[in-house]
């Protein structure tokens, strides 16, 4: 039974990420389970479609980062919920300073229940400084949200927090299935990354240098990059340097990479660290098997090595490179893993993991 909540999901952005286009995707999926949604962006940048009310701090204050500024959306966050009667705030933003986050706590949330996300294994981009302020205002809310068991259980070791939950990150099956109805088409074969070019945590450096002592550029399989970041040069002088400029292709970022990604033999994940990369349950959503490396976290709470892609070492070159061969030269493993990719992920599906916020709202 839906007890009908009057929610609001408040974001760093709705744009750009996979953390941005699961606050997006919920509210979508939280608005068909019978529950007012409203969405607060802190940021000017909106990729994604969202559901429900809007209210883009970014627009109305030109994104300025004074501290006057800072107060004003704090204001206009606070009227925003109190005029729309909110219940329930899940709050997906990065979080960095004690000052912000005691304002958040003690003034623009005082009141109402708050559920907090931590959407990476690298804490303290959303749980920083373990200290006594910080503890007391993460302890004021009612759950913390994880994305993935590694995330929950590395937050109970450093913080003793017990209010934790992990809720994995959905996919909509039936909406992704109409998005890949639009025809692209590419006239040569391809393995695929896609997502954020910062290579701090993306580690693209290592794609590249494994892609290129791989046997991929001499079967004449290109490597497809699909993303816009703070490192996109970088790594387009680098592939010159390799003399790989035509086998190695950059995209900017797409709203909708799905027909692209359909088509790849298989897609890549090299990161550093990670929270539940949606690339990794998107791809495998479209039939596509995944290499991944085995980082923090996510990675090996999807994908079962040999069954629907290969988990390698993290930050092993060697292991990599193999896999990459792995996949072109046997190609039976590779249509073994093809058939057992979108059964892999239905316990993602949006429907089932509804199933789950039903739960935790009530």
């Amino acid at each position: 039974m839906i007890q009908k909540k009057n929610i609001c999901i408040v974001a760093s952005s709705l744009g750009g990420g996979g953390a941005e286009r699961v606050a997006t995707q919920q509210s979508s999926m939280l608005e068909k389970i019978g529950h007012n949604i409203f969405v607060v962006t802190v940021l000017n940048s909106v990729s994604y479609p969202v559901s429900g009310k809007v209210l883009n701090l970014g627009l109305e204050i030109d994104e300025k980062d004074s501290i006057g500024a800072k107060i004003i959306r704090h204001y206009k966050t606070k009227r925003f919920l109190k005029k729309n009667n909110i219940d329930i705030i899940i709050d997906h933003r990065t979080r960095s300073t004690v000052l912000g986050e005691l304002l958040y706590s003690y003034f623009t949330y005082k009141g109402l229940s708050v559920l907090y996300y931590v959407h990476s294994y690298r804490l303290e981009n959303y749980l920083p400084k373990n200290n006594l302020i910080f503890r007391k205002i993460f302890n004021r809310g009612k759950y913390i949200i994880t994305v993935a068991k590694e995330i929950e259980e590395q937050v109970k070791k450093v913080f003793q927090f017990n209010h934790i939950k992990t809720i994995y990150n959905p996919i909509d099956i039936k909406s992704l299935n109409s998005l890949l109805k639009e025809v692209v088409t590419q006239d040569f074969e391809y393995v695929l990354f896609y997502g954020r070019l910062v290579d701090e945590v993306k580690n693209l450096q290592l794609l590249i240098n494994a892609y290129e002592k791989s046997i991929l550029p001499q079967k004449k399989i290109k490597l497809l990059i699909i993303g816009d970041g703070q490192d996109k040069v970088m790594l387009e002088e680098m592939v010159n340097k390799l003399c790989l400029s035509e086998m190695v292709l950059f995209k900017p970022f797409m709203s909708n990479p799905f027909p692209i990604v359909k088509q790849a033999k298989y897609t890549l994940l090299t990161s550093d660290h990670e929270g539940f990369p949606m690339t990794i349950i998107e791809s495998l959503a479209c039939g596509v098997p995944v290499i991944s490396v085995d980082c923090k976290s996510g990675p090996k709470e999807i994908i079962k090595d040999k069954i629907n892609g290969l988990l390698v070492e993290n930050n092993n070159i060697e292991s990599l490179i193999n896999a990459m061969n792995l996949l072109v030269l046997d190609d039976e493993l590779l249509a073994f893993c093809k058939a057992n990719t979108i059964e892999s992920v239905l316990k993602f599906n949006e429907d089932s993991i509804s199933k789950q916020w039903v739960n935790v709202l009530n």
